[in-house]
């Protein structure tokens, strides 16, 4: 999420400096890298455009070892940008809440530590403020009208109220003064609630360094408009969608490893029972058992390629077609039906291609593995197309197999999470909803077109980063 963005002129260029936090990316990640991501949550990106407001470059500010430079506060963000941009950089501006005067904070919370959470934050983020605390509904009452506040910081539930009172109080006595949620846990629909009852934002003491910020916000529109009430409540609605997903994906993936190992329990059960009398039957089982395994690990395998492809940030470097492609065709060659099929590969690169190499290989190894894993057995000739046009603004990649094909009433539901539209193979159905989320990252399409009986066709296209890579 962009929490600052400014553009000054150097020369003929117009350079654009964006502030964003790493809010959206730590879902997936490790407990260091979440610690990382919570303790230093800033990052800036640098845009060049010319006259004609194209874009020339971009680039992350990157520190000495070539990797993504984080930063604990705006403030310090702001200051690297600026040193970085030498007597251009001059017109940056910190402008956080507390910069120039101090701010009157009201607060209704009554665990003493979060307030000296709080207060660290704000500090940290170079504001000056003075607090009042308060936790009962007789001193919130008596600070509306003895303190000048100049925002209202409100923990959602304590002993005596909660914050929707305390909003609608504060309504009745200062209609303009801005109202922000801090609570160790808000559901989707009381946020809603929440805001469309006035409150600027809300803000979870797990994500704490959002404060600064989403007071800054709050101050600027301190008469929150309706556009404005209105993007919060997008926000949570988005919110709702993403947990839908993952909830749903948290069943999916429950049912995937479930079932394999529910049938290998089974198999255990037959063969301890049958014992040695019936060791003629130990072959057969044993082989189940593997296939059980192998689907299992199939399963895991496809949830890790969705994890990171969800967190890892993109990586801008070049492209070879054909080598990424020849090695993806070598690596199946373990995989049942490989020794049937033929595989025809025509790749044309006019230009330089600049993309990210780890996505473009899991996006074409997929496909490839697709390719054999539906081949047709009846057909004599089972067989895969690969065709690459590169040029210096995009590249098409065509992969056409003549396998089992896809039924029409299916090929639009293709691309949904744990969707399978066959049971001849008995996948993950993360596959190609990874296919299309990984190339949509990469600010590129994919199109589908499938015969049942006759195989399956798809059509990619891929922006070329080259002008990013110049950064």
């Amino acid at each position: 999420m962009e929490v600052y963005n400014k553009v000054i002129q150097v020369g003929s260029l117009k350079i654009e400096i964006s502030i964003s936090d790493r809010a959206n990316s730590i879902l997936y990640q490790s407990p260091s890298d979440h610690l990382s991501a919570v303790t230093n949550p800033y990052y800036v990106n640098l845009t060049a455009r010319d006259e004609d407001d194209k874009r020339i470059w971009q680039t992350p500010v990157m520190d000495d070892h070539g990797e993504t430079k984080y930063y604990a506060s705006v403030y310090e963000a702001i200051e690297d940008a600026r040193t970085k941009l030498g007597e251009a950089g001059e017109d940056l501006e910190y402008d956080l809440p507390g910069s120039s005067k101090e701010l009157q904070i009201l607060l209704i919370e009554d665990i003493q530590e979060d307030m000296e959470l709080m207060s660290m934050t704000l500090r940290k983020a170079g504001m000056r403020f003075k607090i009042k605390q308060v936790d009962t509904r007789e001193e919130f009452v008596h600070a509306l009208s003895d303190y000048n506040a100049d925002i209202i910081l409100s923990d959602h539930a304590i002993p005596q109220f909660n914050s929707l009172e305390a909003l609608s109080m504060a309504r009745k006595v200062k209609t303009d003064i801005p109202f922000i949620i801090v609570s160790g846990g808000v559901s989707e629909n009381m946020a809603k609630t929440c805001i469309q009852q006035g409150a600027n934002d809300y803000v979870l003491k797990s994500d704490i360094y959002r404060l600064p910020l989403a007071i800054q916000k709050a101050l600027r529109t301190s008469t929150i408009s309706y556009a404005t009430r209105e993007d919060l409540l997008h926000k949570v609605e988005d919110l709702t969608r993403t947990n839908n997903e993952l909830e749903h994906m948290v069943y999916g993936v429950a049912h995937n490893l479930r079932s394999p190992l529910n049938s290998m329990l089974g198999l255990l059960d037959l063969a301890r029972q049958e014992g040695e009398a019936a060791s003629k039957n130990l072959k057969h089982y044993f082989q189940m058992m593997e296939e059980s395994i192998r689907k299992l690990d199939g399963s895991v395998n496809d949830l890790l390629k969705y994890a990171k492809n969800t967190k890892k940030e993109i990586t801008i470097e070049k492209i070879d077609f054909r080598s990424i492609i020849d090695e993806g065709i070598q690596q199946m060659k373990f995989i049942k039906g490989f020794d049937r099929i033929q595989a025809s590969v025509e790749v044309h690169q006019s230009s330089l291609f600049y993309s990210d190499t780890h996505r473009i290989r899991a996006v074409i190894n997929n496909l490839i593995s697709n390719s054999i894993k539906y081949m047709d057995y009846s057909k004599s000739n089972p067989s895969i197309e690969i065709n690459v046009e590169a040029n210096k603004h995009k590249a098409t990649l065509e992969f056409k197999d003549n396998g089992i094909g896809i039924n029409a009433a299916y090929l639009s539901k293709v691309f949904t999470m744990f969707y399978r539209a066959t049971s001849q193979n008995e996948g993950s159905g993360l596959g190609l909803y990874l296919v299309k989320d990984t190339i949509q990252r990469l600010g590129g399409t994919v199109h589908i077109e499938s015969k049942e009986g006759d195989g399956t066709t798809f059509y990619i296209t891929l922006p070329n980063h080259y002008s990013t890579s110049l950064s």
